[in-house]
Order: C-alpha cells, then sequence, then structure tokens
C-alpha cells in the first residue's frame, strides 16, 4: 500500500471523487516499479484498497497534528503549561517532531519509486529508510508517553533507600534492549525477513542458518541490515537477549531490598513488564511458524509497542524517586 500514492502534498488531498480521479491516479501507479514488476493486471476496484490504506494512514497522521497542536497551543497561550518546569519547550518539540515525521515518510516512499536494474528484485521501500520512518515515530511515541507520565506525576517521591536508587540504572537495560530489537524489527519488515525461515528454535533445520553470510554483498557489513537470513537471526537473538535482560531487572525488582520500598505504581509496571514479555515472545514465534500473516504481523508490532510502554513505564516510575 505504501508505494500506492506516488507523490506527496503538505496539506494532503481528499479521497478520489469520481472515476474519473480513480482513473488518474491507477495511471500514475502504472508508471512505477511495482506495478510494473508485481501488479501488473491489478484491476482498478484492487487498486482502491491499497491506495485507500495508504491516504487514510498519510491523513490520520495529519488529523494526529491537529488532535495534539490544537491543545497544545491552548495549555501553552493560558499559561497552563508553565505549571511543570520545562514542559513547554518539550510540548514545542513534540510538535516538531510530529511535522517531520510526515517527510522522514515521504523521504522512505521515495526509495520504493525508483527503477531498481536488478530485474528479479522486488521493488520496495529502503529498509534503512524504513528503520528510519519507524525510529522516529517510536521516538515521538517515547516522547508522548514520558511527556504524558510526566505531567501526570510532575513531583519526584523522596525514598531513602539506595537499592532503590540504583534499579534505574538496571531498569534502563529494559529499555535499551528492547529498543534495539525493535529497531531490528524494522529490518525483518523492510527485507521480508519473516519468510527467511518458518521453523523455530532452527533455522531449515540447523541452529546456524547455512546463508548466514553473503560474501556478494559489498561491504561485508551490509549483511546485517540486508541479507534476509541474518536479518533474522539477528533479530531472533536480539529478542532472546531482551527476554534475558528484562526478566533479570525485574528480578532485581523483586529482591526484598528493592520491592519493600518500590511506589505502588512502580510494582505495577514490573508486573505490566513482564506481562507484555511473555506475550509478545508468544507473538514472535506463532508470527514466524505461520509464515508472517499480516494480521499476526501487525499485532507482533502492536506487541513490541506495549512491551515498550510498560518498559518506559517501569523506567518512568524509577525516575521520579530521588
Amino acid at each position: 500500500s505504501g508505494l500506492s500514492m506516488v507523490d506527496w502534498k503538505l496539506q494532503g488531498r481528499p479521497l478520489p471523487r469520481n472515476e474519473e480521479e480513480w482513473a488518474l491516479e491507477f495511471e500514475k501507479y502504472k508508471q512505477f516499479p511495482e506495478y510494473k514488476r508485481i501488479n501488473m493486471g491489478m484491476t482498478l476496484d484492487e487498486f482502491k484498497e491499497i491506495y485507500f490504506l495508504e491516504w487514510a494512514h498519510r491523513m490520520w497522521g495529519r488529523g494526529l497534528g491537529l488532535v495534539y497542536g490544537l491543545p497544545c497551543f491552548y495549555f501553552i497561550v493560558s499559561g497552563k503549561a508553565k505549571a511543570i518546569p520545562g514542559m513547554v519547550p518539550k510540548l514545542i518539540a513534540l510538535l516538531g517532531l510530529g511535522a517531520a515525521q510526515g517527510l522522514v515518510g515521504w523521504w522512505m516512499v521515495k526509495s520504493g519509486l525508483t527503477e531498481d536494474p536488478n530485474v528479479y528484485k522486488d521493488p520496495r521501500v529502503s529498509p534503512y529508510r524504513l528503520a528510519a520512518h519507524l525510529t522516529a515515530a517510536l521516538c515521538l511515541y517515547s516522547g508522548l508517553v514520558w511527556t504524558g507520565l510526566t505531567a501526570l506525576n510532575p513531583n519526584r517521591m523522596l525514598i531513602p533507600n539506595i537499592a532503590v536508587r540504583r534499579m534505574r540504572s538496571v531498569g534502563l537495560l529494559s529499555v535499551l534492549f528492547t529498543g534495539i530489537t525493535f529497531f531490528s524489527g524494522a529490518f525483518v519488515a523492510g527485507n521480508d525477513a519473516g519468510h527467511a525461515y518458518n521453523d523455530w528454535p532452527k533455522y531449515a533445520g540447523k541452529w546456524i542458518p547455512d546463508e548466514l553470510w553473503d560474501s556478494s554483498l559489498e561491504p561485508g557489513w551490509r549483511n546485517v541490515f540486508e541479507n534476509t537470513a541474518t536479518v533474522q537471526f539477528d533479530h531472533r537473538n536480539f529478542a532472546y537477549t531482551t527476554a534475558l535482560v528484562v526478566l533479570g531487572v525485574i528480578g532485581t525488582a523483586k529482591s526484598p531490598t528493592v520491592w519493600k520500598d518500590l511506589p505502588k505504581h512502580g510494582r505495577l509496571s514490573f508486573y505490566a513488564l513482564g506481562a507484555a514479555l511473555a506475550t509478545q515472545v508468544s507473538l514472535g514465534i506463532c508470527t514466524l511458524m505461520m509464515f508472517v500473516p499480516v494480521s499476526l504481523g501487525a499485532t507482533h508490532q502492536a506487541g513490541a509497542l506495549v512491551l515498550w510502554t510498560t518498559a518506559l513505564y517501569s523506567q518512568h516510575a524509577l525516575r521520579y524517586i530521588r
């Protein structure tokens, strides 16, 4: 769907209103590689389906700008945002990051509209730009979550327990590894690497895939980001590492010297983190072994966001202890 709209306008556009306008958009699409190499023979009705998904995605993003921007303007002008130190620049920065996300998205789409000299390669957006677009979205989302939690709980609590304060550094590990695994998932999507191997825990019956290193990819580091076997292998192992780290963080939090002094919402955050981890691991394995149906793939991505959110929540709970 992402390559069905072959141009971009800052203000957006309405859906085509009649068959003539639809036919014009379809003719534009036919000039680009995705139609020529994959969707040759697609009907107008089939084109409408993929076009609508991309159009809705773009217009939803613009709508979010209004949903966020108008209240943001009110809170800043009325002076209410100043009640929390440092809130105004954060709100403005988040608005700017949201606006930039649209530009990053179009920059990504453009990479899939160019003709690749390799006629056997399916047209798709650059996995590097896809990762950039997803990472920018994650940064924006994280800023919104963190700022929202701060607005709900602006005052730090005083807990003299040194072990609790040390949990901040330990808790950062869960955020770090969850973020790395999330980022690697963008390359799985960008390279369609979920289809490289669909057995688990092995790779086509082997613990180390035969295609792990493609010597024809120069320079060699490109294997990490473009070789489907390597990309899936890395993502799985990042996930295993993240699971172990998160379990270690939860175990540390549950130690008697820490747990007894954690605030109620701090304890809740670690329960949520454990539940999100178990769900996401299960989703990842099911998605892989069922050959990555779109519904499960999207659910797995949503699960990653839930896990990331709970990691942020737990870290915020620790951050606001002094």
